[in-house]
């Protein structure tokens, strides 16, 4: 009897131990990033301001992406337009480092996924819990595109949208920053 309860409580331990170091990396992998310090300098230059439908957003991605020299770092809710992938294929083939997460749910056959991870794009799925909502790409670690513009035809040329160009070293780290963390949490196939 007194060996059954040394082992159940022994049992209870570890089980706490468990949950608890269980707690912790979950924890420290799902916890949010934190915001920029407001004492931070962050000097920026707005290069623009798209508006759509048809304001020039999928252009301006384009745009970029093809100026990049070194380094483009996506984070991509929805993305089925094959201008922008055929610019990233561009840019990856000529020697262009090129990541793209993908938000799980909006992978479809329509997606820009499978074409890109064909081709030997970096491409990873979005699987934490939370809904990877971001439109953004860093270029070169100096040019942020973010808004509200997914880059879908829908997007484009339906629905009422937007896209700022900012130039800021400080602004592209601090989204840089957000992307490490989410490609580190994804993974690489469907």
């Amino acid at each position: 009897m007194v060996n059954h309860l040394r082992r159940s409580i022994l049992n209870l331990i570890i089980f706490l131990f468990l949950i608890g170091l269980a707690a912790n990396i979950l924890y420290n992998n799902l916890s949010p990033t934190p915001p920029i310090r407001t004492d931070q300098n962050l000097s920026h230059e707005v290069l623009g301001v798209y508006f759509s439908p048809r304001g020039g957003c999928a252009n301006q991605v384009i745009h970029w992406i093809e100026r990049a020299n070194n380094s483009i770092y996506i984070m991509i809710y929805s993305f089925t337009l094959d201008s922008i992938g055929n610019a990233i294929l561009d840019a990856y083939r000529r020697g262009v480092e090129v990541r793209v997460v993908f938000e799980k749910s909006q992978i479809s056959q329509y997606s820009e996924y499978y074409r890109l991870k064909a081709a030997g794009v970096m491409v990873r799925v979005d699987t934490n819990p939370h809904l990877m909502h971001h439109k953004v790409m860093i270029v070169d670690g100096v040019i942020v595109l973010t808004g509200s513009f997914n880059w879908s035809a829908s997007a484009e040329n339906e629905n009422n949208e937007n896209l700022i160009v900012i130039k800021s070293k400080a602004v592209a780290e601090a989204y840089r920053a957000e992307f490490m963390k989410i490609w580190n949490q994804s993974v690489t196939d469907t």
